[in-house]
């Protein structure tokens, strides 16, 4: 596999200690512009934004994207077409439903190797399209996600809970960015929260991660680590 560009984060990160500004996660968009509905625009870059696609045939085999609606609670299966345009690449399906939504996907993209360690990568990406805090409140929780952020909007605060596999995740980073180049990385506490204020109205992405030391073997690659990825998109603020 090429080595100029990184998945996830460096070996150094997942000892803890430096940043890795190269790292590439899963992030689902939508395109209000496509379809009746719009469409859900996935990307696998270093910011939701469109790029080369260079590894997006790790999840063109394994991802599976799914929506819900405050009326259809149940995640609903969808079927993603790999698009291309130029230099750019990303992966689309367009939406049977308007707002409120939600938006997720799963991909495992198997085993990558940081140095002298190989880690088994799986990667979680939502987009909550909502306008209010009730829709907020009934689709905030999307329990087919392994590693989930779990928002709750109180007017000037959002509180973040990280689960992993329904429980809260403690001492879990959690990078948010946000207009007018807001930023904020900060721990989740005992009970797996974090809480940020809001600056400015527009897209917000919030970023965190679970690491697992269970060492195994997928599709005949040893790996010493599994890493997950969890990423969010919503827009702020939102209606009372």
């Amino acid at each position: 596999m090429p080595t100029r560009a990184l998945p996830a984060v460096c070996l150094i990160c997942l000892l803890g200690t430096l940043p890795n500004a190269s790292a590439h996660y899963l992030w689902v968009q939508i395109d209000t512009q496509s379809s009746k509905h719009g469409a859900a625009v996935i990307h696998f870059e270093e910011a939701p934004a469109p790029g080369d696609g260079h590894y997006l045939d790790h999840f063109t085999k394994t991802g599976k994207v799914w929506v819900r609606s405050v009326e259809q609670i149940e995640p609903k299966l969808l079927t993603a077409a790999d698009v291309r345009k130029g230099d750019q690449r990303w992966l689309a399906t367009p939406l049977p439903f308007g707002s409120p939504r939600d938006v997720s996907m799963y991909g495992k993209f198997g085993v990558y190797r940081y140095g002298d360690t190989d880690v088994l990568l799986h990667y979680y990406a939502r987009h909550l399209d909502v306008q209010t805090h009730d829709d907020m409140h009934e689709l905030g929780r999307a329990e087919h996600m392994k590693l989930d952020i779990l928002p709750h909007y109180s007017g000037s605060e959002v509180e973040l809970t990280v689960l992993w596999k329904g429980e809260p995740a403690a001492e879990r980073m959690v990078y948010v960015r946000g207009p007018q180049r807001f930023r904020k990385n900060s721990k989740t506490d005992e009970h797996g929260r974090v809480v940020i204020s809001p600056t400015a109205p527009g897209k917000y992405t919030f970023r965190t991660s679970m690491e697992e030391a269970t060492p195994g073997t997928e599709a005949g690659q040893d790996y010493a680590l599994v890493r997950h990825n969890a990423t969010m998109i919503v827009r702020l603020p939102l209606e009372k």
